[in-house]
């Protein structure tokens, strides 16, 4: 489990993780869009598709949390730079 406490490491498995729940969606999807074609079309639109999906949303969850630590970060030191202020 020391593994999940590396931030990469879990963001590589929430992009997977995003990437299979979009993999039903995406296929329905790409048979309204290329609905001629072949099965493996079909299959491989869907992988592609679902990848980037993924990655966007993972993307997205990353900075949101990014943005809430570095907030709370700043705030930590806002009130560390008061104390130090205030004791000198």
């Amino acid at each position: 489990m020391k593994n999940w406490k590396n931030i990469e490491y879990v963001g590589w498995v929430f992009w997977v993780i995003c990437s299979l729940v979009l993999l039903i969606p995406n296929y329905f999807l790409s048979r309204y869009l290329i609905y001629d074609y072949s099965r493996g079309a079909r299959i491989g639109l869907t992988v592609a598709m679902s990848a980037i999906l993924g990655a966007v949303v993972a993307w997205v969850v990353n900075e949101i949390l990014y943005r809430i630590n570095l907030s709370k970060y700043k705030e930590r030191r806002k009130q560390i730079r008061k104390k130090r202020k205030k004791s000198s």
